[in-house]
């Protein structure tokens, strides 16, 4: 089956999700964290450091990472068209209502950012800007926007023939699941990397990884699967109306 039209529309969703989550971060040169925790050059590179100026920044990262790992799963699908269109259409829902458009209740959660703790306002570099801005985004997307991107996805795919809906579920639930393993993995790096870690990445990504299960951090990936299965049947029931 041919697949060519849906991976150049996959390739482009990766690019556009690269650029917008560069919108949210800059260049400020912040050394600090070296002088603070002399050990906290080991695995650094000196000079300056990439700064989060919005909270949005940790979804937006966490979305880029996990396009490219489903950029390369879906390729080792049964039928990697739908699984590369579905990354368009999917990927469409967030950015529009990133742009103003069609933004539901849970987007505006997100977007909105933590609550404020007394007087003081929750940086966009800290855990809790972490915590809020990867949990509110999966909700929304996954709860809010993926039954219905799922539903499009299959009725907008140009496959001839195509296949019944119900066999694409195992490559959209089942095989895709390492892909958002490795995408976790990543931003467990990227998290040690901007919020001024003083351990190096590899230890970072360690302690990210406990502090999650420990502190019973949801989305967990058991939990954000659980989601997907339940966005899947709804609009399987959806297709049948």
């Amino acid at each position: 089956m041919n697949y060519h039209a849906e991976y150049l529309e996959a390739r482009q969703t990766l690019e556009l999700s690269a650029r917008t989550a560069s919108k949210f971060i800059a260049q400020l040169g912040a050394v600090a964290p070296i002088l603070i925790f002399p050990s906290a050059h080991l695995g650094r590179r000196p000079g300056f450091q990439a700064t989060v100026l919005d909270q949005k920044y940790w979804f937006a990262k966490l979305y880029e990472l996990v396009s490219y790992e489903e950029l390369q799963y879906s390729l080792r699908t049964q039928y990697p068209g739908f699984s590369l269109h579905f990354m368009k259409v999917f990927y469409g829902m967030y950015y529009d209502a990133l742009q103003g458009i069609r933004v539901s209740s849970l987007w505006k959660t997100h977007f909105n950012g933590p609550p404020a703790k007394g007087i003081e306002p929750i940086q966009p570099d800290s855990m809790e800007a972490v915590q809020h801005s990867v949990r509110t985004g999966a909700i929304a997307h996954i709860q809010g926007d993926m039954p219905i991107a799922l539903a499009a996805s299959y009725k907008t795919w140009a496959a001839n023939p195509k296949p019944a809906f119900q066999d694409l579920r195992e490559d959209f639930i089942d095989k895709s699941q390492g892909a958002f393993r490795a995408a976790q993995a990543r931003f467990y790096i990227e998290v040690n990397d901007k919020i001024f870690s003083p351990l190096r990445p590899e230890v970072g990504q360690y302690t990210a990884a406990i502090y999650q299960e420990l502190r019973d951090i949801q989305p967990s990936l058991p939990v954000m699967f659980r989601w997907r299965r339940n966005a899947w049947q709804v609009a399987a029931d959806s297709l049948k109306s």
